[in-house]
Parts: C-alpha cells; structure tokens; sequence
C-alpha cells in the first residue's frame, strides 16, 4: 500500500523507467511499481521521486501552475517541495518560467551572500556580475540556461572580455567568473528551481599563472639606491627583505612592530573598496597571520622612519594629523592608496632603468633571495605565509632547481674506493 501524503505536501510519486520500452511508470502505490503499465516487464528495483505542487494560477486561463521537484528519495523530493512552499507562504518564491538569470543572481548575492562574505569579497562578487555577467546572460530564463552557452561566454570573456575593450581577460578572472556561476546555480538547484547545475557540464580554462619577474639581487639595489630619498624608502626595503604583501604592508600599525626584537607581526590588512579604504583585522587567510623577522637593514631603515614620521606629526600638529598608528601613511597620517604606491614604485623602476615589474615581485623577489641563498623552503613558506610547502614549492620550482644540485654535490665521493677499503679494516 503507497504512503500516505503529509499535510500540503502536495503530490508524490515514486517514478521508474522500464528498460525494456523506456516508458515511465509512476504511483504512490509500490504494488503498481512492479510491472511496467505499457509493456507488462517487470521494473527495476531503483527509481526516483517526484513531488508536485500548485504554486500559484495562469492569470490568463485560470489554471494551476505545478512545479515538479524530483530527489532520490522521498525525503529529498518533498523537502525541495516544501521549501518552495514556504517561499510561497512568506512571499518571495521566484516562478522559475519568468524569473531571469540576472534576477536570481540579484536575489543570491543580496540574500545569501551578503554578510557572509568579507566587504571586499562581497564588492568583487557584485562587480563581476554586473559587469560581465548580467550583460551576457542576464536575460536567459533560469529554466532555460544552457551548459554550451555558459561555455561560449566562458571562450569570449577569454577572447575579448575586458570591459575597456582591450583583449580577453585571464584565465584566472574567467575560472573566477565561473565560480560564481556556478555557486548561483548550485542554490538554485538546492532550492529546486533547476534540476542540475548546467556549470558542472563546462570546461572553464585551466588558470595560467602570470609571470613572475623578481629583480635580480643586482637590480634590487640599483633600485633601492634610487628610491633612497623618497619618504617610504622603508616600505620598499620592508617588503624586500620581509615578503609582506601589499595590504599587510599598508596595513601594517606600530603595535605591530618589535624593534627589540626585531619582528613584525602580519594581522591586518588595508583593503580597496569602491568608496573607501578599510584597515581590516583579518589576513587573506589563517595561515597569512604570522611572525616575520627583520633583518638589521630594515630594522635601520624602520627607526630612520619612525623618526621622520614623528616630525611629519610635530609639524602638522595634533589638529590636522590623523594618527591611526600606521607604518606607512601619507604626510597627514591617512591610509596610502594602495594603486598610488604601486604607481610610486613603478616610477622609480623607470627612472633606474630598470624593467616594469609588479609590486608584488618583490615578493618573489624575497623568497629568490632566500632560496637562492640555501634557505629552507619551510622557512620561506613561513615568511610569506603560504598555507602549505607545497603552493611555494611549486611557485619556485625553478630556483629550488639548483637546490637540487646542490645536494646531489654535497654527495660527491660518498663512495670513493678509498673510504669502502677502510670501511672494511
């Protein structure tokens, strides 16, 4: 005898395929699900269920409108079911035929991302979907999305995606944008308002790191010894000898920094929004909080600084200087935008002669030094607060090459005939 349904669950049925004329025998009723009810063989003992319910009426004819939600099992079934009528009872079920991409990606970020994510991550989100998104798919219907055309949006973003029109964006900007995607999708398919998610069924590209170009040891001081007047000369000397990444630089506050002892303490991190900067207590990830010696330079370089920084302070007086305690601020003590100090460095690359590098290869530029210096990759991971060995092995799987010889060196002669005969005395 079938079960019996719950209050407003609606229908539900258990539904299976006969394999003999692939025709679908559906009942409550497990007696009728023995034999197929077209060509009499007998059904397989797996199958799925379906539930169905009336969310609401055609304005048009005046006939219910059923939403059907399927689950290999019964629970699965209803429970999908029973979230949509609960949309329904509170007011913001979306009728999956006339709901649009770009109106479910709205009602996803505001309403299930928005306070979960950190600001930053949250702004990044909104604008890759407004952007990029919603402009090439934001008009589909949801029940109507394609695998091959979320994949052709995939290929053009990677062709001519820029929004300034200047080439195809990177494939990790295109693997990010499918990120997206995909997660949008995936609670709708929670919701059962999709019956699987189409962004399992693409190949978003395979991410290819940038280049890296640290500067040679050569170049670095070329650099530095044209940087040497300019007031953030430490910052430039910090980031080389410590691998800090740009926010933690910038966000970097003296209660931070040990001159004694000679340590930094990375916790924080000054982050661009789209109005404002915000110094947040947080880092890019757990295993970015961390303790980073100083070398004797930037020990140097760190007190010249803060002794300058408390002229800048007796100079423009209490009523003007806004002390928030950071390392590295502008003249009246506001944060550095993060751009312009890239932009501050680049200029003294150009007047050195130097190549155009990244901010951030005197990040690579550090752990090179390190290696190339016999330094143990654990310990490199450490200072730059990489989560595992692995992700800076591989980042630096070039320069721990000569490590490689090296040690294959240090076993030269190991067995030289005269050590085996003496071996055996």
């Amino acid at each position: 005898m079938g079960k019996r349904r719950g209050n407003k669950e609606g229908s539900v049925v258990k539904r299976k395929t006969c394999r003999a004329c692939k025709k679908i025998t559906s009942s409550s009723n497990n007696e009728n699900l023995i034999l197929c009810r077209v060509c009499g063989a007998e059904l397989p003992k797996e199958g799925t269920w379906m539930a169905q319910a009336t969310t609401g009426f055609d304005p048009k004819t005046g006939k219910a409108k059923r939403r059907t939600f399927y689950g290999k099992t019964r629970k699965e079934a209803v429970e999908k079911m029973q979230d949509v009528l609960h949309d329904l009872k509170d007011g913001v079920y979306i009728e999956p035929s006339t709901c649009t991409f770009g109106e479910w990606l709205d009602k996803w970020l505001f309403e299930y991302k928005k306070g979960k994510l950190k600001t930053h991550t949250f702004e990044s989100y909104e604008t890759l979907i407004n952007v990029h998104i919603k402009p090439a798919l934001g008009g589909l219907l949801m029940a109507k999305i394609q695998a091959n055309q979320l994949q052709e949006f995939y290929n053009q973003k990677l062709k001519d995606g820029r929004s300034d029109g200047k080439g195809g964006l990177s494939t990790r900007m295109v693997r990010y944008l499918h990120a997206v995607i995909r997660q949008a999708l995936q609670q709708a398919v929670k919701e059962g308002l999709l019956p699987r998610n189409m962004a399992d069924a693409t190949e978003p590209p395979t991410i290819k790191s940038k280049q890296m170009r640290p500067l040679t040891e050569e170049e670095l001081l070329i650099f530095l010894g044209e940087a040497k007047e300019d007031r953030l000369f430490a910052a430039y000397v910090l980031a080389a000898t410590t691998g800090l990444r740009r926010g933690e630089l910038l966000g970097l506050c003296w209660d931070c920094v040990n001159l004694d002892q000679g340590v930094v303490t990375v916790r924080r991190q000054l982050i661009p929004l789209k109005k404002q900067l915000v110094l947040e207590e947080t880092t890019k990830s757990k295993s970015s909080k961390r303790a980073v010696s100083l070398s004797d330079d930037a020990i140097r370089e760190l007190k010249a600084h803060k002794t300058s920084q408390e002229k800048e302070k007796r100079w423009l007086n209490s009523a003007v200087y806004l002390d928030q305690n950071l390392v590295f601020a502008r003249e009246d003590g506001t944060y550095l935008d993060p751009s312009e100090f890239t932009k501050r460095f680049q200029r003294h690359l150009k007047r050195a002669n130097l190549p155009k590098v990244r901010l951030h290869d005197l990040r690579h530029t550090h752990a090179s030094l390190l290696l190339a210096r016999g330094i143990h990759p654990k310990v490199v991971q450490e200072r730059l607060g990489h989560s595992s060995i692995s992700m800076t092995l591989d980042l630096y799987s070039h320069l721990t090459q000569g490590m490689q010889e090296a040690a294959a060196t240090s076993l030269n002669g190991l067995m030289d005939n005269k050590k085996i005969k003496d071996s055996k005395i």
